[in-house]
């Protein structure tokens, strides 16, 4: 342990694809800042983690998008690390999913998950999915015994509204899920139960376990917090007009061209609010050494191409990030991007910071005076409600807008009109 708790850190849009378990294990932990580093826990926030009516429904479909990167992870730690990362926490709300790995999953205690939607009717195409992890971390003391202290980590996937122009939005979306997600949901399931954020079935996924501390709020004094997902802010506020594609970077561009993708960071959306405290109050966020993470063409990119092919449509930008709340002794130490998984119109963003292995007590700052109030009374029948939309927006495109719905659709028409055929005879016969 070495007195502290190393955590790798990795966020990615998935564009609602299936991805190849291969692809990701051999690249996944290149974050690392020693490939030999064993990390001890390993955090992945995926959005648009599989189609919407997919996203929306769960249960078993969804349950195979999640395992491609359980295998792809453990794969990799397997093949890199020699060791067997376990799962021990998962959820999603949405389109938006959480998994949390751990190298001694005997030190992970209590699990508490929280989530909030901010999309259209506060569904979960946009939003937010908490994990609260409590890690036991041993400590050895002078008699030759040893104590446990719990260090309380917050970890938040998010995924923010889109579009250049809609900065405005984005900085609303944060505070609403500042205000609606609470960490009151308790589980043990070791990463094999999937709580539906805000089902009445899941106040308590292990019942015979007491209640050791109150519902808290994203920020909270005694926890360390990490913002990890497509907060989706841009570099422009417009979409690009005519040829000004030409003018988007490439691998050869030396720092001296104005061309060179720093010239872009210049007119990053994000750093400006957040500075302004207008949006993740009071997260920081290492320097960006790495080329933007939006948007690429899925169709023309191939493992062999070294080229960046921008979609003409959206200017590059950095709309992929991984943010934490400052602490003493907290250490990042490296923060960049993998190019070498291709499979969607973003790059994943990853991060290996560490933290020492003491529990957290801030008596000032935005740990102790939050941005915003969580409401903890209002945040469940909210959340019910919008899963109840969730729900029958699921069938509805699923019926509606995929193949097999039509095909669901399709048999029950035929069922319906063949129902009233033998129903007409049966009448004309007895008439």
């Amino acid at each position: 342990m070495s007195g502290r708790i190393h955590l790798y850190l990795i966020t990615f849009n998935c564009a609602l694809l299936h991805h190849d378990v291969a692809t990701l294990s051999s690249h996944l932990l290149s974050g690392l800042e020693s490939p030999s580093f064993k990390p001890d826990l390993i955090v992945l926030s995926l959005q648009e983690i599989a189609p919407l009516p997919t996203s929306f429904l769960g249960g078993p479909t969804l349950t195979g998008y999640f395992e491609t990167f359980s295998t792809a992870v453990k794969a990799a730690t397997r093949k890199q690390l020699g060791e067997d990362y376990a799962l021990v926490a998962r959820s999603n709300v949405g389109l938006t999913g959480i998994m949390v790995f751990a190298r001694s999953p005997a030190r992970v205690g209590e699990i508490r998950y929280a989530g909030v939607g901010v999309g259209l009717w506060e569904m979960g195409n946009k939003g937010g999915v908490g994990v609260k992890v409590y890690y036991n971390a041993m400590d050895g003391g002078t008699d030759g015994g040893s104590g446990n202290k719990t260090v309380e980590i917050n970890f938040l996937a998010v995924h923010l509204a889109q579009g250049e122009e809609n900065v405005h939005l984005r900085n609303e979306n944060w505070g609403s899920i500042v205000r609606g997600l609470v960490f009151d949901i308790v589980g043990r399931g070791r990463g094999n139960s999937v709580p539906e954020i805000g089902s009445v079935s899941t106040r308590s996924l292990s019942s015979s376990q007491p209640d050791p501390a109150p519902c808290s709020g994203l920020y909270s004094p005694t926890a360390h917090l990490f913002v990890l997902g497509d907060l989706n802010y841009r570099t422009a506020d417009s979409k690009p007009v005519g040829p000004e594609f030409i003018v988007f970077p490439q691998p050869d561009d030396p720092p001296s061209s104005n061309k060179h993708y720093s010239n872009l960071l210049g007119h990053d959306q994000l750093t400006p609010q957040r500075k302004a405290n207008k949006t993740l109050h009071g997260l920081e966020e290492a320097s960006i050494t790495f080329p933007p993470t939006y948007k690429y063409h899925i169709s023309k990119t191939s493992p062999d191409d070294h080229s960046w092919n921008w979609a003409p449509l959206r200017w590059p930008s950095w709309t992929d990030r991984i943010l934490y709340l400052p602490s003493e002794n907290l250490r990042v130490h490296k923060y960049t991007s993998i190019q070498e998984i291709k499979s969607s119109d973003h790059r994943p963003v990853v991060a290996h910071i560490s933290i020492p292995a003491e529990p957290l007590s801030a008596s000032d700052g935005w740990r102790v005076r939050p941005p915003y109030q969580p409401d903890v009374e209002g945040w469940r029948p909210a959340r019910d409600a919008a899963r109840r939309r969730e729900v029958i927006m699921g069938y509805l495109v699923y019926l509606f807008g995929t193949r097999a719905g039509w095909g669901v659709l399709a048999a029950i028409i035929a069922g319906g009109l063949g129902s009233w055929w033998v129903l007409r005879e049966l009448i004309v016969r007895r008439a």
